[in-house]
């Protein structure tokens, strides 16, 4: 048996593997921070599938640093008892839990808390779009007695652990970073200054309650700023972290100014921070505990067995698969649903105030009600289209005892997974791709390569129950001259048709910018053409930055708020300017593949459809509706 299932003492708690449920944002609690049912069966749903220890994400120390709505608070005594109830409820399935304390600093807002963020600093942050305000120095003792109660709560809400959130440009990693204090107090300036406020507070918590609880600290091993707090800077401050009374060390990267490298994206190596792990466990004396897209059963093996890190910490793998850890345990590798890092459900759904869900894990986020259960009756199930949404489909619908046959028009099984996998740094959707084709396979269901071309195609099948997921097609805008040879779709181009040394794009949004992205990393001369007045709508907020940093690296031009007028042999033109191109690609919407719907209605006693064929969408959205109709089948 791997050394990930052995015991191991954090302070004075034993955690009887080395799998912690790392601190992520869900957006499930009820507003005001409260405690409830939906993310007590969250949590629940991961600790009764052997995850060793859970933290929560980051619980509120104060009222203006609370960074979301529906965070979870421990500013009073009155949100004790519905924190025991959670903790109560995570024993019980067999984990341990821990609270991540933290105030939210400059990275607050104002319009979630009705306060101004506080800061060392009164340095804005960007993603947010604030105004913090420079803290006094009697703010920030009264900070420190605002975290110590909090601990205090914790432990009375019966909290295995406490962590103390040194990471993420939080207010204590704030205070520790170069690149957001920039007082010239004692509280700023050297690194023994910057210290001097986080320590305090690790100092007094750890002397408190070190022996009722783990006193545990999260840092960004690299805040990956130029003038960020770097890896050397954080080796000494996890020593004095340690002669503090920490008694483990938690290693994550970035701030909101970096948060690419906070919660990482497909384009971010898979176990990046592991080399920092491995260099730290050699430093301190206490267990080291690693995360960072650590998305491969034989990565996070590898990471024991060379003694890089003392415990795992997976956050998005856990809600992409509420049972990893059991499938590792029995060696099932090949069943794991792996989390292909699109940030779509996770924290995108988050920043905008809404509760975490998952691409590939339609019940995440709604363990109460979606569920798979036994079917009443088997019934012949025939879906007509096995891109995501009809994978998904057949898939839900075999596990709930019926017959399920799944057909395709191409010779392949996936729809538009290889497509949305070409451009660079999009491999991972594959991912999904690979755990769909397997456990269709696995649970028998009748894949056929045949084209639907009308209801009697089906005839010979005898369904019970019909479920369309033709998809969608990309549309052609009536542009003079769009018929023109020189004229492609971006589906094509990416399926890997030829085009010239000089490209256009009309339209910047999903297709646009990922079409110029394999265009230019293939050293064609780029230019996208958008109507609206941004390039990259609907573009999550960790992928954004790194979007147009790539786009500009490469040369891509971005024009917007721009009319095309016509397309002419070896140019596009707009109203203020003609733009050379060899040939003009057209990224500017998708039309539902419907044409069969009603017919087949007209015949079949029930018929239902899912994904782009009721409107185009992303995956996200065709498989969440692929689960519930397939579940209730």
């Amino acid at each position: 048996m791997s050394d990930l299932f052995t015991p191991i003492q954090i302070g004075p708690i034993t955690i009887k593997n080395r799998f912690m449920m790392a601190p992520m944002e869900n957006g499930l609690a009820a507003p005001g921070g409260v405690v409830n049912d939906r993310i007590i069966r969250f949590f629940e749903e991961r600790a009764k599938n052997d995850v060793g220890i859970i933290l929560t994400g980051s619980v509120g120390v104060s009222p203006e640093g609370r960074g979301l709505p529906t965070q979870l608070s421990v500013y009073d005594d009155e949100f004790i008892p519905g924190l025991k109830r959670l903790t109560d409820a995570i024993h019980q399935a067999g984990s341990k839990i821990g609270a991540q304390i933290y105030h939210a600093g400059r990275q607050a807002s104002e319009d979630i808390t009705g306060i101004q963020p506080i800061a060392p600093t009164a340095m804005p942050c960007e993603i947010v779009g604030n105004d913090p305000r420079e803290m006094t120095t009697e703010e920030i003792y009264e900070m420190k007695e605002k975290f110590v109660e909090a601990a205090r709560r914790s432990v009375e809400a019966g909290f295995d652990m406490i962590e103390v959130h040194f990471a993420h440009g939080y207010l204590l990693h704030s205070f520790l970073s170069p690149h957001s204090n920039k007082r010239t107090d004692e509280f700023g300036g050297s690194l023994e200054n910057r210290m001097r406020f986080p320590m305090a507070v690790l100092s007094e918590i750890a002397e408190k309650f070190g022996d009722k609880a783990a006193v545990t600290i999260r840092i960004s091993a690299d805040e990956y700023l130029e003038d960020g707090l770097k890896f050397d800077e954080v080796i000494a401050i996890c020593q004095e972290a340690v002669k503090a009374g920490a008694q483990a060390i938690s290693l994550t990267a970035g701030s909101y100014d970096s948060v690419e490298y906070t919660i990482q994206p497909m384009f971010i190596e898979q176990g990046f921070l592991i080399p920092f792990s491995k260099k730290l466990k050699e430093i301190v004396d206490v267990p080291v505990i690693v995360a960072g897209r650590l998305n491969s059963a034989e990565l996070i093996e590898s990471i024991m067995d060379n003694n890089e890190a003392d415990m795992i910490a997976i956050g998005r793998g856990l809600i992409s698969d509420e049972e990893l850890i059991v499938k590792m345990k029995n060696r099932q590798y090949e069943e794991i649903r792996y989390c292909v890092a699109c940030n779509q459900g996770c924290i995108d759904n988050v920043f905008q105030g809404k509760g975490v869900t998952c691409l590939v894990n339609a019940r995440a986020g709604f363990e109460a009600e979606r569920n798979i259960t036994e079917a009443e009756e088997p019934k012949k199930v025939v879906i007509v289209g096995a891109g995501p949404a009809g994978m998904e489909a057949a898939r839900v619908a075999s596990l709930r005892g019926h017959d399920v046959t799944l057909i395709e028009k191409e010779t392949e099984a996936g729809g538009k997974f290889d497509i949305l996998a070409t451009p660079p740094e999009k491999d991972s959707f594959l991912l999904y791709k690979e755990f769909l084709t397997r456990e269709v396979a696995k649970l028998g269901v009748k894949v056929v390569q045949a084209a639907v071309t009308s209801a009697q195609d089906l005839a010979s099948y005898e369904p019970d129950h019909v479920i369309v997921a033709t998809g969608s097609r990309q549309t052609v805008p009536p542009i003079k001259g769009a018929n023109l040879d020189h004229v492609v779709i971006a589906e094509d181009v990416l399926n890997g048709k030829e085009v010239g040394e000089n490209v256009a794009i009309i339209g910047g949004g999903l297709v646009g910018t990922e079409t110029a992205k394999y265009l230019a990393e293939a050293g064609k001369n780029v230019t996208i053409i958008e109507m609206a007045s941004a390039i990259g709508n609907g573009v999550g907020p960790t992928f954004a930055g790194h979007l147009f940093e790539f786009l500009a690296k490469r040369n891509v031009q971005l024009i917007t708020n721009a009319k095309v007028m016509e397309i002419n042999e070896g140019q596009v033109v707009l109203e203020d300017r003609e733009i050379a191109a060899d040939h003009v690609i057209i990224a500017a919407g998708y039309t539902p593949n419907n044409h069969l719907v009603e017919e087949l209605k007209a015949v079949y006693p029930s018929v239902e459809t899912i994904g782009d064929v009721n409107s185009p969408r992303r995956i996200i959205d065709a498989t969440a509706e692929a689960f519930l109709v397939a579940a209730q089948i």
